[in-house]
């Protein structure tokens, strides 16, 4: 009899795989099947099935390198079809199900023991004009930006860094520097999507709305996004930033408020980074403009507390602009292994009533350890009133029409396993979040924190009944995205 454990490191060598069966759990090999075990037939792929352990170690971490899941199989998918086909081969073997763009998320919700699919292999742009950007799930940011700029055409918002896949960032919201567009998925007009039953849906606000509704932003619980039409709008040729710094909590608050409410800027945040042991606030204000139009500095930055001659500026193009973090990450990655770094993030959205006093609390507790290596920090202001999607959940009305982001994006101090400080920081977050809920925040869901089924009961509030409506509907087998622990216990 073939064992589990002889039978796992059967696939590590290499034995052809040709079905599943349900009797077993197990995977089927060619010699089985000779032999006749029951079993259910792989369906013909125009992509491909990996089972060695290599291919699914390479999957079975996150950015995060706090948890870890095995899948039993990573489809590297050749079409869409791909993905239906397997969807529904799984839904009826009862096998989990999740999909990985660039594998960014940080405690495993994008891991699965059951079938990984990865979305990189489907990049097509289809195309990139006034009408949209009509792209894959796995395409990045980074590239549509680039087929855009040669028709002066960009999309509304671009996350920080633009090395995420399209499918990713549209699943959980996707931030950026600007103030007045909302998150990415409020720039979406169409999307495809596979639910867990593989059908292949066309959705939008006037088709398929619920679908489309619980796709964006919604952790991939009722279906898995494969191609998105994202609004696309003019690009300039430039970007100037202006960077001030700041110890004074209030003082900092009252200018990003000024700066942001005038509505002249393109976009204004605030970035945290370790220098020479303190965390000062950075406040970065951009605009963008095109040749033959210099930017008025002074007119921009009136009335602020700082003059303009503390202000470091920036000159640059559009593109250097939008990928201005890029090159910072691949020099972490080079000089720091930085994907191997922990990174057990912390991301709340406040309400504008709360946010200055609770940073104000939080980052005098900071130290070193609490950053690490190549850690940083976001403070993010946008409206709630440009936010559209009912699962991209928000602090409740407070009287005023922000919101903001507020992340701690923790690295550990060198690679490697190091469970003692993954724990602290965990505890950490958990702290930091429980006091987050006491001033009327909830979570971003890309960082690390332990959630239960109540704590996400209560993170959707109102919303909570009709996510389980869609997720029965759309996914009632229950095995997409497992990883969150929404709709079945965490995997880890």
């Amino acid at each position: 009899m073939v064992t589990r454990r002889t039978f796992l490191a059967r696939l590590g060598s290499g034995v052809a795989i040709v079905g599943f069966s349900s009797a077993t759990g197990m995977w089927v090999s060619t010699a089985e099947a000779d032999a006749a075990t029951p079993f259910d037939r792989l369906p013909r792929l125009d992509g491909s099935l990996h089972f060695d352990v290599d291919t699914r170690m390479a999957d079975s971490v996150d950015l995060g390198r706090v948890a870890k899941q095995l899948p039993l199989a990573v489809l590297k998918p050749g079409s869409v079809a791909d993905i239906q086909k397997m969807v529904r081969f799984c839904g009826q073997h009862g096998i989990k199900v999740a999909m990985r763009g660039q594998g960014h998320s940080t405690q495993g919700q994008g891991l699965t023991s059951g079938l990984l699919i990865e979305s990189r292999s489907l990049a097509t742009i289809h195309s990139v004009g006034p009408q949209g950007a009509d792209v894959d799930c796995g395409v990045l940011w980074r590239e549509i930006v680039r087929a855009g700029l040669p028709q002066g055409l960009t999309v509304p918002l671009t996350t920080t860094y633009v090395g995420l896949s399209v499918g990713g960032t549209l699943s959980m919201g996707g931030f950026g520097a600007r103030n007045d567009t909302g998150v990415q998925v409020d720039t979406v007009s169409k999307l495809q999507v596979v639910t867990g039953t593989g059908e292949l849906v066309e959705c939008s606000a006037t088709q398929h709305r619920d679908l489309f509704e619980a796709a964006l932003a919604g952790l991939g619980q009722c279906g898995l996004i494969v191609r998105a039409t994202v609004r696309t709008v003019r690009a300039h040729q430039h970007a100037r930033i202006y960077q001030f710094f700041y110890r004074d909590n209030t003082q900092f608050f009252a200018d990003l408020r000024l700066l942001v409410d005038r509505g002249e800027l393109d976009g204004v945040y605030n970035l945290f980074t370790l220098t020479n042991g303190t965390i000062p606030y950075q406040l970065n204000a951009m605009t963008f403009y095109d040749d033959g139009a210099q930017p008025d500095d002074a007119h921009l930055l009136r009335g602020i507390s700082q003059p303009l001659s503390k202000a470091t500026v920036v000159n640059c193009t559009y593109q250097e602009w939008a990928e201005r973090y890029d090159p910072i990450i691949q020099r972490w990655r080079d000089t720091d292994d930085w994907d191997n770094l922990i990174k057990p993030w912390q991301d709340v959205i406040m309400p504008d009533s709360t946010v200055e006093r609770y940073v104000g609390e939080v980052m005098p507790t900071m130290t070193p350890e609490d950053f690490g290596a190549t850690g940083v920090g976001f403070v993010f202001r946008i409206r709630r009133s440009d936010l559209t999607r009912p699962f991209f959940r928000v602090p409740a009305p407070d009287g005023s029409d922000w919101v903001y982001l507020f992340d701690i994006l923790t690295s550990s101090a060198k690679p490697g396993p190091d469970p003692a400080f993954a724990r602290r920081m965990l505890d950490r977050n958990r702290r930091l979040f429980d006091r987050a809920r006491e001033l009327g925040g909830v979570r971003y869901p890309i960082g690390s924190l332990e959630f239960d089924r109540q704590d996400w009961q209560r993170h959707y509030g109102p919303m909570w009944p009709e996510l389980v409506r869609r997720k029965r509907r759309y996914d009632p087998h229950n095995i997409l995205t497992p990883g969150p622990g929404i709709f079945c216990p965490r995997e880890m």
